[in-house]
């Protein structure tokens, strides 16, 4: 009987042993590259490179301060600036106010200068020694003037429809309110569609004594046609250019005291006031007597008030108990 041979027992095989050595060698050969990065990192970590690196950052973060603190500068300088800019244009056009508010004042002044003072109106007695008897005023419920020559201006606008009989009464009461002394033109004035238009007693455009034959009546009469004839919007300013330029040194308006502005170049009571007043230039008195319904209406009373106070006359306002058109 044989005997079995000795067997030997390998674990690796030869190829086995080659694998391992390949990869052992990669793995050196992979340590020997990246060490130098491995160092690099470690010594990036030390102590000293980490309180190098706060401290750059804190230079940046110093520097970004610095420039912000330098942008929030400007800012505010320029913030400053314009606040300084809207009070100086504030300032400015204070000060332009103020010397528009001074020339308005100055230029109120010479109107005031310009407007003549109003002579007072004096009864002037008859001289001692004359033979002649002395004149008498004209007086009418309160109207009272030393003037000869009188003008009666009658506004003849549609408004003054149904207040007839109160017109022509109240033109009654001064004509016979007129004294030997006097003379009288009487003139309607209305605005129709092909203008002003103007009537006047006597023909002519002069006076009438009131003495002469039948002046008086003839005058009534004039007045009481006018009455019939009622219409249309009243001019005043192109009757007081009429009643300036003509005779008459004291005029007496009969009106509602209603002037209408499109009649009048646009012009508003006020100034409808101040314009007749500036063409009168103190030359005549104006009064003033409002008939109608004028307690209804706002600025009638005020408009003849002021016309006769600017122009040393007197104002004086008769009731109506007739409904006019305008109510």
């Amino acid at each position: 009987m044989k005997r079995r041979a000795d067997r030997e027992v390998n674990v690796f095989s030869l190829s086995a042993v080659d694998l391992f050595a390949a990869a052992m060698g990669a793995f050196a050969l992979l340590a020997i590259i990246l060490l130098p990065y491995y160092q690099k990192e470690i010594r990036e970590l030390t102590p000293e490179n980490a309180i190098s690196d706060l401290l750059r950052a804190a230079e940046d973060s110093s520097v970004e301060t610095v420039e912000k603190r330098k942008a929030l500068e400007a800012k505010r300088s320029a913030s400053i600036q314009a606040v300084s800019d809207i009070r100086s244009d504030a300032d400015k056009l204070l000060a332009e106010l103020r010397a528009a508010e001074a020339a308005l004042l100055e230029k109120q002044a010479e109107v005031i200068r310009a407007t003549p003072e109003p002579e007072p109106v004096v009864d002037k007695p008859a001289p001692q020694d004359s033979p002649k008897p002395a004149l008498v005023s004209f007086r009418f419920l309160g109207l009272k003037t030393a003037q000869d020559d009188i003008a009666i201006a009658l506004d003849m606008n549609r408004c003054m429809a149904g207040h007839e009989r109160s017109v022509a009464r109240a033109i009654d009461r001064i004509i016979d309110s007129l004294q030997d002394n006097h003379a009288l033109r009487v003139i309607g004035f209305q605005q129709t569609d092909s203008g002003p238009r103007t009537q006047a007693w006597p023909p002519g455009g002069g006076l009438r004594n009131v003495n002469a034959a039948g002046a008086q009546t003839q005058a009534k009469q004039f007045a009481a046609r006018l009455t019939t004839q009622f219409g249309g919007s009243a001019s005043m300013l192109d009757a007081f250019q009429t009643l300036l330029n003509g005779p008459g040194q004291a005029i007496f308006l009969v009106s509602d005291g209603l002037p209408n502005p499109a009649a009048n170049n646009g012009l508003s009571p006020n100034r409808l006031v101040r314009e007749l007043t500036r063409l009168n230039n103190g030359r005549k008195e104006i009064h003033t007597v409002v008939v109608g319904n004028y307690f209804d209406y706002d600025g009638t009373v005020e408009f003849m008030e002021e016309l006769a106070e600017r122009n040393s006359g007197q104002f004086m306002a008769l009731a109506s108990t007739d409904q006019g058109v305008c109510d």
